[in-house]
């Protein structure tokens, strides 16, 4: 299992020492960091000049079952091994993934083979045997999200290696409008370092640019709508707006969560300091924020009690629940949820939806 930089820093290292298995099982959540190990099992086992005649890549949902019993026959051309790929395993029929779980046990020696899946749980019979058959022949290895302050830091290396640091609310800029996957962040970053191209500082400015001026300003009026008074309906006449313009509404829920998370911060922050929220300097140096950042989200977490906060969080938390668990439209659950807060009402808690 791979959870951290330093995780995925020893299992590329080993490879580019030449620590490679036979047989490799790539599952779970974190799609870039496993789109590039694959590139790096891919170099380490295969010279450029030899992927023509010695590297084959079949996909669950069209599987070829010939054609892969073919390719696994075959031997190395003009080279010491072969590298066949499988994508989407779970894609597979039942009896394909049987077969080809039988099949693996008897590989030539030559073979390298990878099975990937995007499954985030190994919740089936299959996909369990995949998964034990890869660790006794090579590895099995689940691909996990960093955390936050991780992802930040692949973004500043990123662009550090272009020349460029990104200013601190420019990065939250980022984070705010794009989220947290990294698969995203990086393919924005790959603007952001066009667009700034002869420049040695990334902007707030610039970030606006790449990443859209009228998305950032959408996603941004509904945050700072969140309060206490008669906004909520404007609230959530945007967030209506939002999701019919096409935002996943799994991603403006997750940015409604994040804020309420942090407004809840701030305040307890605030007490704690028993300096009120004037001050900005010190709320921002234990937050890790812009000084701006910061002073926004004090003027916001004043229209609050926190009791307020806590029921709305409490409430949003369950909108996520249910969203996962219902076909109900997500519009009307983050509805019920803000009027529900609105007028003090606290709705299922996970223990009384059982």
């Amino acid at each position: 299992m791979a959870k951290t930089l330093k995780d995925y820093r020893k299992l590329f290292e080993a490879l580019r020492k030449g620590d490679v298995r036979d047989v490799y099982f790539l599952y779970g959540p974190e799609e870039y960091l496993k789109k590039e190990f694959l590139s790096e099992i891919i170099q380490a086992v295969l010279p450029e000049r030899n992927r023509t005649f010695n590297l084959d890549i079949f996909h669950g949902d069209e599987f070829d079952k010939a054609a892969f019993d073919d390719r696994m026959r075959s031997f190395p051309l003009f080279a010491d091994n072969r590298l066949i790929v499988l994508k989407r395993f779970e894609d597979l029929s039942t009896a394909n993934k049987d077969w080809v779980i039988d099949r693996i046990g008897k590989f030539p020696d030559a073979l390298v083979f990878v099975a990937e899946s995007a499954v985030d749980k190994l919740d089936t019979v299959r996909l369990k045997a995949m998964k034990k058959t890869a660790e006794d022949r090579g590895a099995a290895i689940r691909f996990d999200h960093l955390s936050e302050t991780e992802t930040l830091a692949r973004v500043k290396s990123r662009l550090s290696k272009e020349g460029l640091d990104i200013e601190q609310d420019a990065l939250e800029l980022l984070i705010d409008s794009v989220g947290t996957n990294l698969s995203d962040l990086l393919n924005e970053v790959e603007k952001i370092a066009l667009n700034a191209a002869g420049s040695t500082s990334v902007t707030r400015s610039v970030v606006s640019e790449v990443v859209g001026k009228y998305r950032t300003e959408d996603l941004f009026a509904v945050r700072n709508l969140i309060t206490r008074d008669q906004n909520v309906h404007e609230l959530v006449r945007r967030l209506d707006r939002l999701i019919d313009a096409g935002e996943e509404p799994v991603f403006v829920l997750a940015m409604l969560l994040k804020r309420v998370v942090e407004l809840l911060r701030i305040k307890s922050l605030a007490e704690e300091s028993r300096r009120g929220t004037g001050s900005i300097r010190w709320l921002a140096g234990r937050m890790g924020r812009s000084e701006y950042s910061v002073e926004q989200l004090a003027r916001q977490s004043m229209r609050f009690e926190k009791s307020d906060l806590e029921m709305l969080l409490e409430n949003l938390r369950w909108v996520d629940f249910t969203l996962k668990t219902s076909t109900i439209d997500p519009k009307h659950l983050l509805e019920e949820a803000f009027f529900a807060s609105f007028v003090r009402k606290k709705l299922a808690t996970y223990a009384n939806i059982f």
